[in-house]
């Protein structure tokens, strides 16, 4: 899924993978590591962070970029893991506790 924010281009993948195009006209691959304090991949994007999920989410038309309202929940809690699967933006039901 391709996207574009303000001048940057984007390549979501199913799998949770992001590519960035750079100036040169190649893709790179956005690493998938914890750099915000809450253990989110955040994006920077014109001096905008955008975290991981969102940008799949977004990419999907699943949700609007702008709407500062819309909480996405990873579904097995890992906030790295943003594939499609994992991701839903309304609260997702509680499970058994074994």
């Amino acid at each position: 899924m391709r996207i574009t924010i303000n001048t940057t281009e984007l390549v979501c993948t199913s799998t949770g993978q992001v590519f960035r195009k750079m100036k040169s006209g190649s893709w790179k691959e956005v690493l998938n590591k914890r750099n915000h304090n809450k253990g989110y991949n955040v994006i920077l994007i014109d001096k905008k962070q955008y975290t991981r999920a969102k940008l799949i989410l977004y990419a999907l038309h699943k949700i609007n970029l702008e709407d500062k309202h819309t909480n996405i929940y990873h579904i097995n809690g890992d906030r790295l893991d943003c594939s499609i699967k994992n991701l839903t933006y309304q609260v997702p039901p509680k499970q058994a506790v074994v």
